[in-house]
């Protein structure tokens, strides 16, 4: 499942190879970084992903670690250079924080994604009049508004996939907040409800007489990106800002938030009795 043509992924995992190498040997980052004759951050930056890992550094790790097989080194090293190549996601650097970047590359890469939203469609399903009217509120500049619709049809590209699996929780206020002009909500209605019969894509809506249900604070969205049960990514939506968790402690969090998604699926309409919520929303919309 792992997507070897991402950028990302091939980072990721060859990240995730090596530092499970170092693992298995029972040596710290510390141990590494002096035997190296590197500085511990140097060493803690490049495990981590904060910066790039050169092919030279890879070697040296390798050797050290005992890897000397000329397939196994080939094939990271190739998955090290993988990992350079550029994505999309690469244009919108100069426009979006390095931090936003890198999520736009793993939400691109993932191969299971879940989402939970407490106020607006997820970008993932906006029509352009939606994302549109959304960005109006930030700015009056047309530059930014475009900006901003190409990069959520950008992201959206990852629907046309049938491998890749996308299940999306909303709370029942998102249909009747109203972003849009009439003739822009019925389009933005319209599209979930037509998103919702691809197979690749599980739509329900957490309704209002579901009362209180654990997680229901915040927005989240959670990523996917092999079939390794902890190689996760969250996204955990804040007033002040997104909040990413990507790194070993992330992994607990998001197994915790893995929980509290199934806990809101419990609760939510079923899939197949959320079209009908959506269409008595559309019939409102004609009176």
């Amino acid at each position: 499942m792992t997507r070897a043509h991402s950028p990302v992924a091939s980072q990721r995992r060859v990240l995730a190879e090596i530092r499970e190498a170092r693992e298995a040997l029972q040596l710290t980052q510390k141990d590494v970084a002096d035997a190296l004759d590197w500085s511990l951050s140097k060493f803690v930056r490049i495990e981590g992903g904060q910066v790039g890992l050169s092919i030279t550094d890879l070697k040296a790790l390798l050797l050290h670690y005992g890897i000397t097989d000329r397939d196994r080194v080939e094939t990271y090293v190739q998955m090290a250079k993988a990992g350079k190549q550029p994505g999309w996601w690469d244009a919108y650097k100069r426009t979006n924080s390095p931090e936003f970047v890198k999520f736009l590359g793993l939400e691109s890469a993932a191969v299971i994604l879940r989402q939970y939203q407490l106020h607006l469609v997820p970008g993932l399903l906006q029509v352009p009049e939606y994302t549109r009217s959304l960005a109006q509120k930030s700015s009056g500049d047309p530059a930014f508004i475009e900006r901003k619709a190409k990069l959520r049809a950008e992201r959206q590209r990852r629907l046309e996939d049938g491998d890749l699996q996308h299940f999306f929780i909303l709370d029942e206020s998102v249909l009747h907040r109203r972003i849009t002009d009439v003739d822009g909500w019925r389009l933005q209605l319209h599209h979930l409800r037509a998103v919702a019969q691809q197979d690749n894509v599980t739509l329900r809506i957490l309704p209002y007489q579901a009362g209180w249900v654990d997680g229901m604070q915040s927005s989240f969205e959670l990523l996917q990106l092999s079939e390794q049960p902890n190689d996760l990514f969250l996204n955990l939506e804040r007033p002040d800002g997104d909040q990413f968790f990507d790194d070993v402690t992330g992994v607990v969090k998001a197994a915790e938030f893995i929980r509290i998604f199934f806990g809101l699926e419990d609760a939510a309409l079923s899939a197949e009795e959320t079209p009908a919520l959506i269409d008595r929303t559309l019939e409102r919309l004609d009176e």
